[in-house]
């Protein structure tokens, strides 16, 4: 039989899907569903649907081998954890449907600024009873069988940008070093990303490009070039251990040293130059160069990059920041420059 064959539907109620939720018998696995990261609006349009009767998106879950003792079954969350898990926390009344996410359709009034508290009767009758399309995979189905099924249903979604096809086609030791970075506390101090772009996971493809500098250094920056290096330390990267400490020594000499001045930190909390501060960084603790009057020194950076009276390394790291700015050479410009300007 073909997976499509084996891949058995169902149509549980909401209430069905919480209970199990609650009691565990469903559980997130973070080899297919690694962030949540919905924002307020996607969160509360999901609810909307649910009470206005509307259909959602179909849930999958992968079933686990019976305990051999109680034959009880559990199964993961291969795609849907972010729907079940905002159903859940209506429910538990941790926040309302803001009236600006809300779509004006009729009927909506009634839920405008309301808590599940406050939602009548009826209207709880009818998300509990609500039902959900649910594939469940079995279990002799391989993770890597379940990969390559998602791999191939988001290739034919358009909307979806290179790192989130990445994010569906690699679940190994490079895509989780990357994402354990963004989850550095000194990372998200920098406030780099809106929670757009999170939810897009331009924050992962950063922070893939620090990972990939420290073990290819300077290279070509393209879909194809980062795909390699995902496919590359998939299965092993020893030096993952090591490389994010380094990251994470940058970034806390980033925000508790060098980015002081609220227009240095400002400057510098763009990706782009954050890339490149993070590669001077790196050439000169290599070269065990001294890091002292740093913030200083990018503050006057940052000051005469400003400024219309500039010197040849400024306008240098101007023109590589202007194009193609992932670029081999349009990298090297700009670290040239910085590097000179620093020491």
């Amino acid at each position: 039989m073909t997976l499509n064959q084996v891949i058995q539907p169902g149509r549980p109620t909401i209430t069905e899907l919480l209970e199990n939720l609650r009691n565990e018998t469903f559980f997130v696995d973070d080899s297919f569903q690694r962030r949540l990261v919905w924002t307020e609006r996607q969160k509360a349009r999901l609810i909307q649907t649910v009470l206005m009767g509307y259909p959602m998106p179909e849930v999958y879950l992968w079933q686990q081998p019976a305990n051999p003792e109680t034959g009880k079954q559990r199964h993961s969350i291969v795609d849907g954890q972010q729907r079940l898990t905002t159903l859940l926390q209506f429910t538990a009344n941790e926040w309302s449907l803001q009236t600006k996410y809300l779509d004006e359709v009729d009927g909506w009034g009634i839920y405008k600024d309301r808590s599940w508290k406050d939602l009548d009767a009826d209207s709880k009758k009818g998300f509990w009873e609500y039902v959900i399309n649910v594939r469940t995979i079995p279990s002799h189905i391989t993770d890597k069988q379940i990969t390559d099924v998602f791999k191939r249903l988001n290739e034919t979604d358009k909307s979806l940008n290179p790192q989130e096809l990445r994010n569906a086609g690699f679940n190994g030791q490079f895509i989780k070093a990357a994402e354990a970075i963004t989850e550095l506390p000194e990372f998200e101090e920098l406030q780099i990303f809106r929670d757009s772009q999170v939810r897009r996971m331009a924050d992962i493809e950063f922070t893939s490009s620090l990972l990939m500098f420290l073990r290819k250094g300077l290279v070509e920056e393209n879909t194809k070039s980062i795909n390699e290096i995902y496919d590359l330390y998939n299965d092993e990267y020893p030096e993952a251990k090591d490389d994010i400490s380094k990251v994470q020594s940058f970034l806390e000499r980033a925000s508790k040293s060098y980015l002081v001045d609220p227009e240095t930190r400002k400057f510098f909390a763009r990706p782009i130059h954050l890339f490149t501060l993070f590669c001077v960084d790196q050439m000169l603790v290599e070269r065990d160069l001294s890091l002292d009057g740093m913030p200083k020194r990018l503050d006057i950076f940052v000051t005469e990059y400003q400024s219309e009276d500039t010197d040849q390394d400024i306008e240098n790291y101007r023109s590589g920041s202007t194009s193609r700015t992932r670029s081999r050479s349009s990298r090297n410009a700009r670290i040239k420059a910085l590097f000179a300007k620093l020491t």
